[in-house]
């Protein structure tokens, strides 16, 4: 006789399938990493935000050190703004899975907890106490800049997709009852539909789009939505079509978009414009790509970089991205997701990488020693030599040394050789660092 497993919720006295439990646990662990540091992992982790908070309070000690631990305690409010989405996606699941799980009553317990813990006379409204300070102390600057600053951005809420539409879709079993939906997705995206109708069908195909269906059937329903009056509608549009099997006859209308009206379309014409043309078509993708990068919206800036991946790499948009990385609000994007990502990297990229491998912070350093690691021209490769042979021996971060071992085998030559015997004679060096040293003598020996 078969015996299912459960579990003894002892709160309410109900015994619960274990297979019900599940989905509560994953969304509770969910939920439990977007406030608690991750545990340790074989690879070398990024500092936790009290790490940096910690960091940013040791810097502010000193004057010299302010302008760092301004940018250090910003990238705390960065990261917990950027976590907020993980957050409430972590809620909603949590919901469902106490619906699922029939623990209504606790999932209730639970959130009305949480409210009423949210909503206590005691906590402090940090934000208004900050602007009321620079309000009493510095009344006339503060009118100013409020003045300059003029009315806030209107929030524009995103575009949902049918959940109904999209699990149809999605499942595997009923194939008529995806093609149904498929056809409800067609008849919200024709023309004639309302503007409600539009935003979801493209949300919902968006969602749905790794289910086996017939892409390329859509591609004629949205390339005339590029043109809609609603900027929602635009962006969407822009999202869905690099996965309708679009070609590069489609980059003719993506192109315009790089100088849209809004800056959400001006951002996802970037990641179009990359994901259709494929490191082709560069006389027409380029110049488009230069235009987002020099917006006059930082948000805009920061959010293209983030779709470059290496591209294009021709020897002014290289130049434009070495520009953007000496800028503090971009230096870190667009050494991530720019210029070590290149393909090719010239002597221009080389050099910047190469400066990069001084900075203390290993996200920085780290990511320029990996990006030194392949594509590097042969007339830059005596440049990262030497720069890989400069920082080596002061790298104590143990993710960037290897990355910069991984860089120097790829380049090094005769000139190489003392440091790296150094390092294999050596008894305060790491094993790994000897075996990669080891490794790099014996291209050397066979090369001979």
């Amino acid at each position: 006789m078969n015996r299912q497993l459960v579990f003894d919720h002892r709160p309410t006295g109900r015994r619960v399938p274990v297979r019900r439990v599940g989905p509560i646990l994953m969304a509770l662990g969910c939920l439990l990493a977007c406030i608690l540091p991750a545990p340790a992992a074989e690879q070398p982790e990024r500092p936790t935000l009290q790490d940096t908070y910690d960091e940013a309070k040791k810097l502010a000690e000193t004057p010299d050190g302010l302008q760092q631990a301004i940018q250090k305690y910003q990238s705390v409010i960065a990261a917990h703004r950027a976590n907020e989405k993980l957050y409430h996606s972590a809620l909603e699941q949590l919901a469902d899975s106490y619906r699922e799980a029939d623990r209504k009553e606790d999932g209730i317990r639970f959130f009305v907890g949480l409210v009423l813990e949210m909503m206590e006379g005691n906590r402090r409204d940090v934000l208004r106490e900050i602007l009321q300070q620079y309000q009493l102390k510095d009344p006339e600057l503060f009118k100013r800049v409020v003045g300059n600053m003029g009315q806030p951005k209107r929030r524009i809420v995103p575009a949902m997709p049918s959940k109904q539409l999209s699990d149809a879709i999605l499942q595997r079993k009923d194939q008529q009852l995806r093609e149904k939906s498929l056809q409800r997705v067609r008849e919200m995206l024709a023309a004639g539909s309302t503007v409600e109708d539009q935003k979801t069908g493209l949300a919902t195909l968006r969602a749905a789009m790794k289910a086996k269906f017939d892409h390329a059937a859509f591609r004629p329903l949205v390339l005339p939505l590029l043109e809609s009056e609603n900027a929602q509608i635009r962006e969407l549009a822009l999202r869905c079509l690099p996965g309708l099997d679009a070609t590069t006859e489609d980059l003719a209308k993506v192109v315009p978009m790089a100088e849209d009206e809004a800056s959400e379309v001006r951002i996802a014409s970037a990641s179009a414009l990359i994901q259709i043309a494929k490191g082709a078509e560069e006389e027409t993708v380029v110049p488009a790509l230069m235009k987002v990068l020099r917006d006059e919206d930082p948000e805009v800036i920061e959010q293209a970089t983030r779709s470059m991946w290496g591209q294009y790499s021709t020897p002014e948009f290289s130049d434009l991205l070495i520009e953007l990385s000496r800028k503090p609000k971009h230096r870190g994007t667009a050494i991530y997701f720019g210029l070590s990502t290149m393909r090719t990297k010239n002597v221009a990229v080389c050099r910047r990488l190469v400066e990069e491998l001084g900075d203390p912070d290993w996200n920085n350093s780290g990511r320029a020693a990996w990006g030194l690691g392949y594509g590097v021209v042969d007339e830059a490769k005596p440049i990262v030599e030497q720069g890989l042979l400069e920082a080596l021996p002061e790298e104590t971060h143990s993710y960037t040394r290897a990355q910069e071992f991984r860089a120097l085998r790829r380049v090094a030559t005769e000139a190489s050789r003392a440091y790296l015997q150094s390092v294999v004679d050596s008894e305060l060096e790491t094993e790994e660092s000897k075996k990669a040293a080891r490794e790099i003598l014996a291209d050397l020996d066979a090369a001979r």
